[in-house]
This record gives structure tokens, C-alpha cells and sequence, in this order.
């Protein structure tokens, strides 16, 4: 069965509008100079405290709170614009980094922050010097969901990784970490690598999961050129927030992006529906489990409920298959039988 939901524009539009909203935050922010130091304070009033300080041309920053953001045309509002930093040193304490806090800057080649914060925005270091080093330093993940779909400061590096794919050198502490972030990426990770290749560290609470899955298709093809692909991929925050808006009472657990392609390239719409068949990886799979694709078209969003009775397989029909989803799921509790006691 296909519910089909219409996406509503104007929640759209709302994400988009927050966006230079929440960059607009440190417009009325101020960073108090240090008398007699290159350091500078800033406070929020609600708990953040931090300190930046220039020593040696490497900028600390500590303290405990989030890094607030600038917009793209307010950069000298940063106490640190223009000014030589050959490195940033981030440390733990800080929650977040906001958007263009340390973009742009011409002289730095290395930033070191704990892998407990989150990168809001991509533009956060953006157009630092090709083949500056990152190091994310640390083991200790951190959760904040959107909505009901789980996304950790881990996922929000991964996204910044994947825009500079290839552009800068990545370092983490241990196998465990760089596995963690390629597991969850399609194209991998280029010149990611870690301190410690020897440490032997696995968090329970973050399971490397295999998410693998295979397309294909239960409807002959109309084309004998037509192949069919799937990919577990990490999603930006929009297609995420989307996801949550409708997820209900179900189970986020993981995102793909399928495509269907014939000699002329990538098939978007089909005229008739065609039915396709995905394995559920083993990680996910539960006896009686009910298993949902949500379809994030453009301009859409469609609910493809399971067609086959397989634990570990999900059947589905669109017109649409190339394009982003999610798998959700239910697990189907089924009601006790009532035992009747006769009267004596």
C-alpha cells in the first residue's frame, strides 16, 4: 500500500529561513578583549563561557557552550579575523562550532577539536587552505536528535567530511572511529586515517552497523539496459528534519539513496510503477518487524508500506525510484489471548 503525503512548502521554507536565522545569533553577540592579551570572552548568559586567545599563532579556544555563528558578510565581527593563525586548538568543554566561525582564514593549516562537538553548518571552516589537517580528537560521541531521527556530533562531522572529500588530510584516534565514519558514507573518505592504528577501543553505544542492502527489480525491466543501485548514505539535516515531521510512532534506522539507470542515464519517473525488492541488513531484522520505506521526492513525500510477507526483505512501487529514503520500522506486538476462567 502507497499513502502518498504532500510535502507542505511552507515547511520548506521555514527550514530554509531558519538557516540565516541561526547564523544571524551572533550579530548581537559580543567578545570582551582581555586587557593586555591577544584573548578575547564571550558569554550568552545561559551557561556559555568561553575563551579564545591567540599564543604562538595558534588560537585556543575552551571554556563550555557553543561557538556562535556569523554571517558570510560579518566575519570581521570575529576577534580573530585577519589575524595569523597557523593552527586552532578547540577543546573538550565546547558543544558546537557555528557557521563561518573559522572560515576563510588564509594562514591556517591545522585544527584539532574534540569529536564531542558539532559542526552546525559545513561553512564552519570553510575554504581553509587545501590539505590543511583536521584531527577529531576523542572517542566520546555525542547524541542530539532531530526530532525522532538520531543524528550524534559524529554524524555532523561526517558531513563535513563528505563536502571536502579529498580537499583536506582527516586523522581520529583509533580504527574504530575512521570505520565508523566510512561505514557511513558513499564515496569514502579520502586521506582519513587514525593516530593509534594499534588502540583496540569499540563503544557499544554506537555499533558499527552494516547497512549494506541489494536492489532489484520484481517488475521485468522495459529496458534490457536498465540497472538498478542502492547505497546506505548519511542525509543533510533538511531531508532528516523531514524524516522526523512524519515518522510517527515508527523507528528510524537507517537512509539509502536508490537510482535506476538505462543507457540514457539516471531514470527519475516512470510512466507505469514499477515494483522493486531491497534486503533488510541483518542488523535491522526482527520476526514480525514491519518495515516502511519513506520516499523523499521532490516535493513529496510517499509512504511505501512492504508488499511481501519476508522478514528480510522489503517489496515497494513507485513511480519515482531515484531519489533519497528512508527505512523506518514497527515492531508488531500481537495481543495476548484472554484466558477465561470457568466459574466454579
Amino acid at each position: 500500500m502507497k499513502r502518498i503525503i504532500g510535502l507542505l512548502c511552507a515547511f520548506v521554507m521555514a527550514v530554509i529561513v531558519a538557516m540565516p536565522m541561526n547564523t544571524m545569533a551572533a550579530e548581537g553577540t559580543v567578545w570582551v578583549k582581555v586587557s593586555g592579551e591577544e584573548a578575547w570572552t564571550y558569554t550568552d548568559g545561559q551557561g556559555t563561557e568561553i575563551l579564545a586567545k591567540i599564543m604562538d599563532k595558534t588560537l585556543y579556544i575552551r571554556g563550555n557552550g557553543a561557538i556562535p555563528a556569523f554571517e558570510h558578510w560579518g566575519l570581521g565581527n570575529r576577534p580573530w579575523h585577519n589575524k595569523t593563525i597557523y593552527k586552532i586548538v578547540i577543546e573538550e568543554g565546547i558543544t558546537s562550532i557555528g557557521a563561518y566561525a573559522f572560515s576563510d582564514m588564509k594562514t591556517l593549516h591545522e585544527v584539532t577539536m574534540p569529536v564531542s562537538a558539532f559542526i552546525e553548518e559545513t561553512t564552519a571552516f570553510g575554504n581553509t587552505p587545501v590539505d590543511s589537517i583536521f584531527y577529531f580528537k576523542g572517542t566520546n560521541i555525542v547524541s542530539r536528535n532531530i526530532g525522532n531521527v538520531p543524528y550524534t556530533s559524529l554524524d555532523s562531522i561526517v558531513a563535513f567530511m563528505q563536502k571536502y572529500n579529498g580537499t583536506y588530510t582527516y586523522r581520529m584516534d583509533n580504527y574504530y572511529m575512521t570505520t565508523w565514519v566510512q561505514n557511513s558514507v558513499v564515496p569514502k573518505i579520502d586521506k582519513l586515517s587514525p593516530v593509534d592504528a594499534n588502540a583496540q577501543y569499540y563503544n557499544p553505544n554506537y555499533p558499527i552497523i552494516n547497512t549494506q542492502s541489494e536492489l532489484s527489480f520484481v517488475t521485468p525491466k522495459t529496458d534490457y539496459t536498465m540497472n538498478a543501485s542502492i547505497v546506505s548514505k548519511q542525509q543533510g539535516k533538511v531531508a532528516l528534519e523531514i524524516f522526523s515531521m512524519v515518522l510517527g510512532d515508527k523507528t528510524y534506522a537507517t537512509a539509502y539513496n536508490m537510482s535506476v539507470h538505462n543507457w540514457k542515464g539516471q531514470i527519475k519517473y516512470t510512466e507505469a510503477p514499477m515494483t522493486y525488492k531491497m534486503t533488510i541488513p541483518a542488523a535491522f531484522q526482527y520476526p514480525g518487524r514491519k518495515f516502511t520505506l519513506i520516499q523523499f521526492g521532490e516535493g513529496v513525500v510517499n509512504f511505501l508500506e512492504d508488499e511481501d510477507m519476508d522478514d528480510a526483505t522489503l517489496t515497494f512501487t513507485t513511480n519515482y525510484p531515484s531519489t533519497v529514503y528512508a527505512l523506518v520500522y514497527q515492531d508488531v506486538i500481537e495481543a495476548v489471548p484472554e484466558v477465561v476462567v470457568p466459574q466454579q
